[in-house]
């Protein structure tokens, strides 16, 4: 699959990589959802819960340094009502990359899987539109994340 076909977002953070590097392994839930458990190392699988049996689980894949980080989606259980939208979770990669650049600390994220002609697109990239340049990005800016259920 083409990587320009599946979600892509990216941000400038007025911060350090070290802080973003913290922010995507253990403190997920201070900009995304409630999780069970870090996702630091390669092997660690965490849990997401948005409350009403929606949740998603995640392996962590890669970690380099404070440079990439990348989940694969292993569970996912949405209280949407709409046949085939967990399937399309499932196996998906969420890839993190963190660099510098003159206008602050570049986020750069991919959702592979996540596609147009896709059920969840519409609504999985609007939410991932907030959680990363307004939730994840104000959190580190100025300590005000915006997760589901806080």
């Amino acid at each position: 699959m083409p990587i320009n076909e599946n979600y892509q977002q990216s941000t400038s953070i007025d911060t350090s990589r070290e802080k973003v590097f913290q922010a995507l392994t253990n403190e997920v839930g201070l900009w995304w959802g409630p999780v069970d458990r870090p996702a630091e190392r390669v092997g660690d699988i965490f849990k997401i819960d948005f409350g009403n049996d929606s949740y998603w689980k995640f392996k962590v894949i890669e970690v380099s340094n404070i440079e990439r980080i990348v989940w694969e989606c292993i569970a996912s259980n949405q209280e949407h009502n709409v046949r085939g939208l967990d399937e399309e979770w499932l196996g998906s990669k969420l890839y993190w990359e963190i660099s510098e650049k003159p206008e602050g600390i570049h986020v750069n994220f991919l959702h592979e899987g996540l596609v147009p002609h896709g059920k969840c697109y519409e609504v999985c990239s609007a939410a991932w539109d907030f959680y990363i340049t307004d939730s994840l990005k104000n959190f580190l800016e100025k300590n005000d994340g915006k997760p589901e259920g806080m």
